[in-house]
């Protein structure tokens, strides 16, 4: 029987895959659906600042505070301690399950981030990822100075607690790579690729905007941790568009420790997770594959370049390579 057992960000797993954050992992009958099903490890709903915000607002409206008072609430002095019930839900999880638990935090304001994770370490999470974005939005703020956000935000939490760190990016960044390696430096354990989210629409019946669900990349995840795999000293776990083992098995040949997944267990439930390994263990023994780090980046950029240097084997992950690609298939 091949051993799946993986190392991501630190953490021994049973096997690479991983119940990304979702509703699916945000109460501890879930954790252990999701442990029963056969996961290797989850990462916990994440917890937004604005929800609580939005709970200020409703304190503001129903409790008689000074002005000053409520001003103070919105700068933080209640939001310091907003992850309450997150916390006792890592508590009580413990306690009953085996598997890796990775919280996750998302926050505008980087003053609370060490305060957030400060309290989740001391709930007994084994990990947690940091869910960072920030929009460009301003007319005179060049992107290094957004992903300068990200390294800063890293360094005052790695300050404060020793649990070890995923940072999860949006495909959205000017350079992954330089970015990816700063985070490294900077005491990163893992990178997850990537975040996906809400995406903007216009009905015209009615001219309103709204949101409507984002979808995850598989391939564009699948390309860029075939990018920095072995290239930067952290693990990488891919996040988007997971289906199969098929998919599974493809990630790490590129180069991932771990994959995540959401939509999938959504579609089919969480007894996938047991189809999807199954799959795995028939690929490897039929490739003759004892462990997943026999295999774990084998068909990785740097991998590829170092082995097929002539061939140009590696160019498939390069956009570069687009009108080379179709003239190769007699589209062009």
């Amino acid at each position: 029987m091949p051993d799946l057992i993986t190392s991501y960000m630190g953490l021994k797993l049973s096997n690479p895959i991983i119940v990304g954050s979702c509703d699916l992992t945000g109460s501890v009958s879930g954790i252990l659906r999701c442990e029963e099903a056969g996961a290797g490890a989850v990462v916990l709903k994440s917890i937004f600042e604005e929800q609580f915000m939005l709970k200020e607002d409703i304190l503001a409206k129903n409790v008689s505070l000074h002005p000053e008072a409520v001003d103070y609430l919105r700068k933080g002095g209640l939001l310091e301690y907003a992850p309450q019930k997150m916390c006792q839900m890592i508590i009580e999880a413990k306690k009953k399950t085996k598997i890796p638990i990775i919280a996750s935090i998302n926050c505008q304001s980087i003053k609370l981030w060490p305060s957030f994770a400060k309290q989740i370490q001391e709930a007994g999470a084994d990990g947690l990822e940091l869910n960072i974005y920030f929009l460009p939005l301003e007319l005179k703020t060049p992107g290094s100075k957004y992903e300068e956000s990200y390294v800063k935000i890293l360094r005052e939490i790695k300050n404060t607690v020793n649990i070890p760190i995923a940072v999860k990016l949006t495909a959205q960044i000017t350079s992954v790579p330089y970015l990816a390696h700063k985070l490294t430096e900077s005491g990163c354990d893992a990178i997850v690729l990537f975040n996906w989210f809400l995406e903007p629409d216009i009905n015209i019946k009615n001219l309103k905007t709204r949101n409507i669900l984002g979808k995850g990349n598989f391939n564009q995840s699948l390309r860029w941790v075939a990018l920095l795999a072995d290239r930067i000293d952290c693990d990488l776990a891919s996040s988007g568009g997971l289906k199969n083992g098929k998919d599974l098995i493809k990630q790490v040949l590129a180069g991932a420790s771990a994959a995540q997944a959401c939509t999938l267990f959504y579609q089919k439930g969480l007894k996938v997770i047991k189809d999807v390994l199954a799959e795995l263990v028939a690929w490897m023994k039929e490739h003759h594959y004892k462990a997943i780090e026999d295999f774990r980046g084998e068909l990785s950029f740097k991998t590829q370049e170092l082995s097929f240097k002539d061939m140009g084997e590696a160019d498939v992950y390069f956009r570069a390579q687009y009108l080379k690609a179709y003239k190769k298939f007699n589209v062009i």
